[in-house]
């Protein structure tokens, strides 16, 4: 994903890199408790580990510039050539119902019980 914010919050005591696509993050932050909110601008479109690049060659942050090197180390290890990262999730499976037609034999009644039908339904035949 890309990012076009990025910066730092402390909350508890503990420092966060913080990354947004929009400036209201930083008023987001604010209120749910964080406080030395440090959010800027990126000149581009960047992910996660070139946005932390970018942010180490700022001057505001050179307070933090150890949290900043902890977070780029476990992103940038290094793969193997010609290796693919790949997510696999499980299919769903829909049930079918069969459409197969139940025919049934055919019912012969006689003239007699369609006149004991008629007399018992309507009193008449």
């Amino acid at each position: 994903m890309l990012y076009t914010f990025a910066g730092t919050s402390v909350t508890k005591s503990k420092l966060n890199i913080r990354f947004a696509n929009s400036a209201a993050r930083a008023t987001q932050l604010a209120k749910l408790g964080d406080h030395s909110i440090n959010i800027v601008e990126l000149p581009s479109a960047m992910d996660k580990t070139t946005a932390v690049a970018h942010l180490l060659s700022l001057p505001a942050f050179a307070d933090v510039q150890d949290a900043l090197r902890a977070e780029v180390a476990p992103r940038a290890k290094a793969r193997p050539a010609g290796t693919v990262k790949v997510r696999v999730t499980k299919a769903k499976v829909k049930a079918v119902k069969s459409r197969a037609r139940v025919v049934k034999a055919p019912v012969e009644v006689t003239e007699a019980e369609v006149d004991a039908l008629m007399q018992a339904a309507y009193g008449t035949k």
